[in-house]
């Protein structure tokens, strides 16, 4: 009987076999990272309503209840790529193609909170300036309607959005971080940071949340800036020139901040201001300004 050699060469049938059979589970591997990160990219509610199938190169083709949430989803499809390319940290996904199937929910998925009772005092300040009777009592319910959805997102321990206030999970809330993203909001808020005193203006071209995030950059810049200037004045030993630009564009900050002409500033104002700063211009020669 013929015995085959420790060590001896292999079958190249086999090493070639062995080869593309890790090939294929490297590929295999790449495309179930989309599919497996899908509810991370979409987050739970949009995840409980989809069914990622499968990825043929870079599509990626998700299951979905009706033809309405399909269309819907269509529309919106370019920010979960981008999330989903952000999380594997490459581009493998170009494309998602949503078709109506069967998408069960998890069984053993939570059932929501009853929502509590409206708060009548917010709902009645909120169309405190609707006039007609008719369409006062309309509004009020719907206004009612807002404030019981505000009231459960507070009670699940939702953080008010730095940008627009209301209740989110995510900071900022998913509307306020793709506005933020809005070359037009960059350019407004580069503007502000010069005269902020046209902060008004964007409401009228950007709207009310466009206006908000304008804001919410011009500040995020002027804070930075500000600790910069109070640290090079603690270095300099209060030197009057880093004092001075600390103390114009600390102004600048609370124009914004407070939405008021920079010359209704007080003094008292002051506390309004970012830690750092604020503890130069009260402390020394800095409290004059």
């Amino acid at each position: 009987m013929t015995r085959r050699r420790a060590g001896g060469p292999l079958d190249m049938s086999k090493l070639m076999g062995a080869t593309l059979g890790t090939a294929r589970l490297a590929r295999g591997v790449e495309k179930a990272r989309a599919i497996l990160l899908w509810p991370h990219a979409v987050g739970p509610e949009i995840a409980r309503l989809t069914r990622p199938r499968s990825q043929q190169g870079g599509t990626l083709f998700v299951e979905v209840r009706d033809s309405a949430a399909a269309h819907h989803l269509t529309m919106q499809r370019h920010h979960f790529i981008r999330r989903l390319n952000e999380l594997m940290n490459d581009r493998n996904v170009t494309e998602i193609r949503f078709s109506v199937g069967t998408v069960r929910p998890p069984p053993d998925a939570p059932r929501a909170a009853p929502l509590p009772a409206p708060d009548r005092a917010r709902a009645r300040k909120l169309v405190q300036d609707v006039q007609d009777p008719e369409l006062k009592q309309v509004a009020l319910r719907a206004a009612e309607a807002i404030t019981r959805a505000r009231k459960w997102r507070e009670e699940q321990g939702w953080r008010p959005c730095p940008v627009c206030g209301e209740p989110s999970q995510e900071q900022p809330c998913r509307a306020c971080a793709l506005t933020l993203e809005d070359p037009n909001v960059k350019r407004a808020a580069r503007k502000i940071v010069r005269e902020p005193e046209r902060l008004g203006e964007l409401e009228g071209t950007l709207g009310d949340s466009g206006q908000n995030a304008a804001k919410f950059l011009a500040l995020e810049q002027l804070t930075d800036q500000l600790d910069l200037l109070a640290v090079e004045c603690v270095r300099g030993g209060g030197a009057a020139e880093y004092v001075d630009f600390l103390r114009i564009q600390a102004r600048v900050y609370l124009c914004l901040h407070l939405e008021k002409p920079i010359a209704s500033l007080r003094k008292a104002d002051l506390q309004h201001l970012p830690e750092k700063p604020r503890q130069v211009l009260t402390a020394g020669r800095g409290e004059n300004g």
